[in-house]
């Protein structure tokens, strides 16, 4: 059975048109947006030692001028577990630091007030975009397979005196 010439058209053209509105909606995926919101839920699998947090605000201190931390700042404000979510430059100075949460990312210098938190054993949520070569940071997040994924460095987490959940333990792609 043939088809008209104009009924061929028409369902080539039908054809044409979905599959461009299916590959603009995956275009549309803004990884900083997606990784921020893995950040922010990965604070809701995460508990502090008692008296590390204040009883107001979850601060979360990353590179504002970067996608990732102008859209952690998108989400400023927002109420988790009873604590408002509070985006904050990266410290600077030696001492400043009263981070929950750091988020580091690939090209971006830390400072070295960062990196003495980074050598502490202070109740801090480090989640890297890259892998730090020194198993600092208790999360990394990556992109695989047009997926993203991340691992968990949980002995990281317990030297810094957190406790992930086991819901997220088995989420990641690999614990260590």
């Amino acid at each position: 059975m043939r088809f008209p010439r104009s009924r061929r058209v028409t369902s080539i053209l039908a054809f044409l048109i979905s599959a461009l509105i299916i590959l603009s909606a995956y275009a549309q995926v803004d990884v900083s947006a997606l990784k921020a919101a893995y950040i922010f839920n990965f604070t809701e699998f995460t508990t502090w030692p008692l008296g590390s947090l204040s009883d107001a605000a979850l601060v979360v201190c990353a590179n504002r001028d970067t996608e990732l931390g102008a859209a952690l700042a998108k989400l400023d404000g927002r109420n988790k577990g009873g604590r408002l979510w509070s985006v904050v430059p990266l410290p600077t100075r030696s001492g400043q630091c009263r981070c929950n949460v750091v988020v580091l990312e690939s090209g971006a210098p830390i400072p070295s007030a960062v990196k003495e938190v980074l050598a502490s054993d202070q109740p801090v949520l480090v989640v890297s975009d890259f892998d730090t070569g020194d198993h600092t940071a208790i999360i990394r997040l990556f992109t695989e397979d047009n997926h993203l994924r991340f691992d968990i460095e949980n002995q990281q987490a317990l030297h810094r005196h957190l406790t992930l959940s086991s819901k997220l333990l088995r989420l990641a792609r690999n614990v260590l």
